[in-house]
């Protein structure tokens, strides 16, 4: 007897998606932590203010390769599903940023300085604990028809 397969969702199964959300976050790392180093090391910007340009460029790049990729089944108008992931982007960029900027303000209580260097670690940090939260707010609500 063949059992009969339910269809995938239309806006993707989460089986493949779990894989290539966390595939385009490396790479959004990436550009977030190579430009808040960047802009820590060469401008000279404070770790605060370095971590801002980074984040805007990384969500766009994620923003295309999500779209492209991850929630490629997803019929959501490109405008709409922009403004939404942006929604939900920004809400986990308030979760990214307390957790990095509590890195910045913890680090030398523990005897860690803060260098450029050390940067992507706390990056890493606030990116990870995001994670989970804007998976579930795209898969949800952004790229949702």
């Amino acid at each position: 007897m063949n059992a009969v397969k339910p269809a995938a969702p239309a806006h993707g199964r989460i089986a493949a998606q779990v894989p290539a959300f966390a595939a385009i976050g490396l790479v959004g790392y990436f550009v977030d932590a190579g430009l808040t180093f960047v802009c820590a090391k060469y401008i000279g910007l404070p770790p605060e203010l370095a971590r801002p340009p980074g984040f805007i460029i990384a969500t766009i790049v994620n923003f295309a390769l999500n779209r492209r990729i991850t929630f490629r089944h997803s019929r959501a108008p490109f405008f709409r599903a922009f403004l939404r992931y942006w929604g939900v982007a920004s809400v986990g960029l308030a979760v990214n940023y307390a957790v990095y900027s509590a890195c910045v303000v913890l680090a030398p209580r523990v005897g860690i300085a803060v260098t450029p260097a050390i940067l992507p670690l706390f990056v890493a940090a606030g990116t990870g604990v995001a994670m989970i939260f804007t998976f579930i707010g795209f898969r949800s609500f952004a790229f949702r028809h």
